[in-house]
């Protein structure tokens, strides 16, 4: 008499995700039932990738043994990305100085390994005194990151102006001609 493997399907979860950076799950799955105490052992697994997008699970070191013969039915894996919350500093100048460095501060969400952002804050136009905008400008992440900004804005004081007047003399009953002064701060 011959004794034939059974057959049996394992079919991965579909829906499984994890964020940018964060370990991988363990993937679940359903399956054709064992025999008595049979069990299986080993793991699925996926395609090799980190970056956000879709990979299949495949059926890796799973196993039930010689008296099996699995049919495995595969899913995708998705790696969404990661938020990222960035929250620019308000600046302050005064009217005639040259900008201060446009900065911010991660306030939501952190940077995996090595990554970077790329870019840099910018403002609205102009150099009177008042407020402007700083903007999102070109800071940008890889397409791993989803990136939120929240805005400040740069404001500019009016500048100190000192005006004195030069010493005059005139003498009584004349009319005072007055006219001649220095500045410091134009």
């Amino acid at each position: 008499m011959t004794v034939n493997a059974k057959p049996i399907t394992v079919t991965a979860d579909a829906g499984q995700t994890k964020v940018y950076g964060e370990t991988d799950p363990a993937f679940t799955y359903t399956n054709t039932p064992l025999i008595g105490s049979d069990a299986f052992t080993g793991a699925l697994s996926r395609t090799a990738g980190t970056d956000v997008g879709s990979y299949a699970i495949t059926q890796g070191s799973l196993t039930a043994g010689s008296n099996y013969a699995i049919t495995f039915n595969s899913a995708d894996f998705a790696i969404t990305a990661k938020p990222i919350t960035v929250t620019a500093d308000a600046k302050t100048k005064v009217y005639g100085d040259t900008d201060p460095a446009l900065t911010y501060q991660i306030t939501s969400g952190s940077l995996v390994g090595s990554d970077s952002f790329s870019g840099a804050l910018s403002r609205a136009a102009g150099e009177n005194k008042g407020t402007y905008a700083i903007t999102q400008g070109s800071l940008a992440l890889s397409d791993n990151y989803t990136l939120a900004y929240v805005g400040a804005n740069l404001t500019i004081n009016a500048k100190a102006l000192t005006v004195t007047a030069n010493d005059a003399s005139k003498t009584y009953g004349e009319t005072s001609t007055l006219s001649a002064f220095t500045t410091d701060g134009l």
